[in-house]
């Protein structure tokens, strides 16, 4: 009882700031995002195969190369909702989303860790803090990406990675290895890691020269536990080379992509991502709030102090370790030349970004002399960004009738109508394959009779069928749908289904 209580008195701000990243996480998550975007029901359809086939992969290949352990993870629930008939679990959003919010809420924790490792409790409780509340980890933590796993296992990495620099202890760089070769079952965005290591091989030679030789057997050892978790993913690369480099197709070298040029597209990726944190930030609606800034008008302001703090103080490995970090996962936005700024490609940065907010609380905490003010004065502060990250994901957020398209609300309805359908009813469905994905993961446990069709395929391949069906038209593609079935002859009647939320049509049906 004694140490449960110096555990609590020495740890109760720790606990408060956990609970307060478990609600955020947590809460409405079963309606808020609203919907189903395809590339979360992608993954949902992977787990089923894992489940119905026992086809169990490091890289699956549904929706592009994607690593797979946060599949693994969200498959547990999606598992539970069919093995246990759990209603809000049964091939339902939530089931593919809960995953996120541990992950996420995981993340705030060994964000703490590695500040607190790095610099000091201080420094540690107030970037978890910040994190905690922040409207851009709140979002990737409660959708269906496996991005999210990479701030965590980052945190993880470089945690281990500064004790085993500090320590010299092999149970610390054996721990680093295994957490760096976990990495890469995570997110393509992990690949830039070795950017990080060879800045840290340069900082030795000017500021610790001799740390590879001195510490060669204890490198040995990570480099041997790196190996042996990366085993199954080097199989698979040796089987398919083409995924080492993922989605070269957006590259800022592409020409039909960077207007001529790219390093211009280059400095101007840089530039957006400068803006992106307190000017102009993702405008995509499921990764922030369409185009505003990623941090709130306090955190937003405090990180460009925790910069300069680390600026003045940057051959420090600490300090070094940060801007090298910055530098690498920042590559995945800026050598792209679509969607910039783009909120995910930089979420391997999120715990950079939120030590230096950490620094710079910390460095206002003791600028103030007076400590009741100064403890004032701050809480005052994390509790505005506290309201502010709130407000802005699910005060603002669910409003907009973007967030709901963001989410394909129109697929999402339609499979919600497809999983009461009659098992003697034929359903043709004017859609495109991508955005059917929602629908076949929602609609798996009842399986109704479903026949996708192309508007190009309407002229050779559409054929009604005899008994009961149902013909569902996304709004999109509507007038050609149309246009297509006159030309076979078909005329039908068909009815829009609106959205509740601003009144707009989803995609059109007719019953017979």
């Amino acid at each position: 009882m004694q140490k449960l209580k110096n555990f609590l008195k020495n740890n109760w701000i720790l606990l408060v700031i956990l609970f307060a990243a478990t609600f955020l996480r947590f809460y409405k998550l079963d309606s808020i995002p609203f919907g189903l975007y395809p590339d979360e029901a992608a993954n949902g359809l992977d787990i089923i195969r894992m489940m119905e086939e026992g086809d169990h992969r490091v890289v699956y290949d549904t929706n592009g190369p994607r690593e797979s352990l946060f599949f693994y993870l969200q498959g547990v629930f999606v598992w539970a909702g069919k093995a246990f008939h759990i209603d809000s679990l049964y091939f339902t959003p939530l089931a593919l989303r809960i995953a996120a919010a541990i992950v996420g809420t995981g993340g705030v924790w060994a964000l703490y860790l590695l500040a607190k490792e790095l610099f000091n409790k201080k420094v540690a409780l107030f970037s978890s803090a910040a994190l905690a509340v922040s409207a851009w980890h709140i979002q990737f933590s409660r959708n269906g990406f496996r991005a999210i796993m990479l701030p965590l296992v980052l945190c993880l990495i470089f945690y281990y990675f500064i004790k085993a620099f500090r320590e010299k202890k092999k149970r610390d760089y054996a721990l680093f290895g295994v957490f760096l070769a976990v990495g890469f079952y995570t997110y393509l965005s992990i690949r830039m890691l070795p950017f990080i290591f060879l800045s840290f091989w340069l900082w030795t030679i000017f500021f610790e020269k001799g740390f590879i030789k001195r510490n060669i057997k204890n490198i040995l050892w990570a480099a041997a536990s790196f190996t042996i978790v990366m085993i199954p993913m080097l199989i698979h690369f040796v089987h398919v080379p083409a995924d080492i480099f993922g989605r070269a197709s957006t590259s800022i070298f592409n020409p039909e992509l960077n207007n001529g040029s790219a390093i211009k597209t280059l400095l101007d990726n840089i530039i957006q991502e400068i803006k992106m944190f307190n000017i102009a930030g993702d405008k995509n609606f499921r990764h922030n709030l369409g185009g505003s800034p990623m941090l709130d008008i306090v955190t937003g302001a405090i990180f460009w102090i925790g910069i300069v703090l680390s600026a003045l103080k940057f051959k420090k490995i600490e300090h070094f370790l940060l801007f090298a970090w910055l530098g690498a996962m920042s590559l995945p936005m800026i050598l792209t030349a679509e969607g910039i700024p783009h909120a995910l490609r930089l979420v391997g940065a999120i715990p950079v970004i939120f030590i230096w907010i950490g620094l710079g609380f910390s460095w206002i905490y003791e600028k103030i002399k007076d400590k009741k003010v100064s403890l004032v004065v701050v809480s005052s502060l994390l509790l505005i960004a506290s309201f502010l990250g709130f407000k802005k994901y699910f005060i603002d957020f669910p409003v907009y009738v973007e967030a709901r398209e963001a989410y394909a609300e129109d697929m999402y309805i339609m499979g919600q109508d497809l999983r009461n359908s009659p098992s003697d009813r034929e359903n043709l469905v004017i859609a495109g394959e991508f955005g059917l994905k929602t629908v076949q993961y929602l609609t798996h446990g009842n399986r109704p009779k479903i026949t996708q069709f192309e508007t190009y395929e309407i002229s050779e391949n559409f054929v009604l069928p005899e008994g009961k069906y149902k013909i569902y038209i996304t709004a999109g593609w509507y007038d050609s749908a149309i246009r297509a079935l006159l030309e076979k002859g078909y005329w039908f009647n068909f009815s829009p289904v609106k959205s509740d939320l601003g009144g707009r049509t989803l995609y059109y049906e007719f019953e017979n």
